[in-house]
């Protein structure tokens, strides 16, 4: 992936001089720099974004509709990129909050330590500077369309106008200063608790 991104970036400063895309390529011409580039995914993809900057420092990472644990730890690992610079957004009839899979990664990547669960529909920008957003807009229940509804594209919230409904929440998610966080909550201790290997630990269950 990153020699993939390299070469890309590569032709594109040969045969588009006028993007200045030369700013992303390190001193030696060996790779790009990496604090300079922002991390995103959607589903998979914001599993991939953020288990990449664990190993990588990088400017940020945007996670929708995502991280999801899948019972792992690997989240909890000590981290390239700092949690400050981890962004969530994902709906909350999303399977995903099934078993408490978000809330469970959220919480092994430090996320509480940067604000609470913000509901964006019942907030505006921003958004008390939580890492951890959700939206309840209606997706007449279809768990699927909840789960690509945080990204631009056909299943996104819009308004009678047609513009979409989380405009503000994806500028937010991009350029938010990362050094600017929200007021640290502990962690749920019911987070995560019906997941298998929890409740096989549990007293008592």
């Amino acid at each position: 992936m990153m020699e993939r991104a390299f070469q890309f970036v590569r032709w594109l400063a040969q045969h588009h001089p006028q993007g200045k895309w030369e700013q992303f390529i390190n001193d030696l011409g060996t790779g790009l720099r990496w604090d300079k580039v922002i991390m995103s995914g959607a589903s998979h993809g914001a599993t991939t974004a953020t288990r990449f900057a664990l190993h990588q420092s990088v400017d940020r990472v945007v996670a929708f509709c995502g991280p999801r644990d899948q019972l792992e730890n690997w989240q909890s690992f000590p981290s390239a990129t700092p949690a400050n610079r981890i962004f969530g957004f994902s709906h909350v009839l999303d399977d995903g909050w099934k078993n408490d899979h978000y809330c469970r990664s959220w919480q092994m990547l430090g996320l509480h330590r940067y604000g609470p669960i913000i509901d964006v529909d019942a907030s505006t920008p921003p958004y008390g500077n939580s890492r951890r957003l959700t939206t309840h807009f209606d997706v007449k229940g279809d768990a699927k369309r909840a789960h690509s509804s945080v990204t631009p594209g056909s299943a996104a919230g819009k308004n009678p106008a047609g513009q979409y409904l989380h405009e503000d929440v994806w500028r937010y998610l991009f350029t938010h200063p990362s050094d600017v966080v929200g007021e640290a909550v502990p962690p749920n201790p019911d987070c995560g608790r019906d997941l298998p290997q929890a409740k096989a630990e549990r007293p008592n269950s």
